[in-house]
C-alpha cells in the first residue's frame, strides 16, 4: 500500500508541475522543484538550465505571446529509497498563424524526470524530454493552406515545434533524445537509471 501512495504522490505532482505552467501560476511551478535550484536541470528543446531560469524563461514566453498546452500522462514510477524516476507520455500544443490561417504545432514527446524526497514532499530534480514525432495541422480544414516554410535539415522527431519556436526568436538545441537517434534515448533511459541506483 505504501509504494502505491507513493506513486500517487509523484503522479499527481508531475500532473500538477505541467498544470501550472500552462495556466500561469509560477510559485507553484517553482515549488514543484528542489528548493535549491543547484539540484535542478530542464533539458528540452528551448531551455537548458536550472528552475529558476525555466520558470522565468516560461514567463517570458506566454507574455511573448508563445503559451503552451501540455498533457501529460505519467505511466512508470521507479522508487529506490528518497529518489524516484517517472516516465510519462505527453504532447506539447501551441497554436499560431501564419499568413492569415491558424494552425495548432503539435509534438509528441515521453518526458523523463528525476525526483527526490525533501523535507516530506517529493520535488522534481529533472526535466528531461525524448521527442518522438510532432506535426502542423489547421485549427479549421481549408482547401487552400499556406506554405509552411519548414527547413529541410534538422532533426524529423522535432522539426515542425524547432520551427515554430525558432520563429518566436528561441535558439533550439538539435542534439535532444529522440526516436530518430534511439542511442540517445537509451543513452538517456541508462543514465536516469544509474542514477536512480
Amino acid at each position: 500500500m505504501e509504494k502505491l501512495a507513493t506513486e500517487q504522490q509523484i503522479k499527481s505532482l508531475l500532473i500538477r508541475e505541467r498544470y501550472y505552467r500552462d495556466t500561469c501560476q509560477w510559485e507553484k511551478l517553482r515549488g514543484s522543484y528542489h528548493p535549491d535550484a543547484s539540484q535542478t536541470h530542464i533539458e528540452i528543446s528551448w531551455f537548458q538550465g536550472d528552475i529558476d531560469g525555466f520558470v522565468a524563461g516560461s514567463e517570458g514566453m506566454t507574455t511573448g505571446g508563445t503559451g503552451a498546452v501540455h498533457t501529460i500522462c505519467p505511466v512508470e514510477v521507479h522508487v529506490n529509497g528518497n529518489k524516484a524516476l517517472s516516465e510519462s507520455t505527453g504532447s506539447i500544443s501551441i497554436r499560431f498563424r501564419l499568413n492569415g490561417i491558424e494552425y495548432d504545432c503539435v509534438s509528441l514527446t515521453r518526458f523523463i524526470s528525476r525526483l527526490e524526497y525533501v523535507d516530506s514532499e517529493w520535488k522534481l530534480l529533472t526535466l528531461e524530454a525524448i521527442y518522438d514525432r510532432d506535426y502542423i495541422t489547421p485549427t479549421v480544414p481549408v482547401s487552400v493552406s499556406a506554405e509552411i516554410p519548414l527547413p529541410k535539415e534538422g532533426r524529423a522527431s522535432y522539426k515542425c515545434i524547432s520551427w515554430l519556436l525558432s520563429q518566436k526568436g528561441f535558439k533550439i538545441k538539435q542534439d535532444l533524445p529522440g526516436v530518430d537517434d534511439p542511442a540517445s534515448c537509451t543513452k538517456l533511459m541508462e543514465e536516469s537509471l544509474a542514477w536512480l541506483h
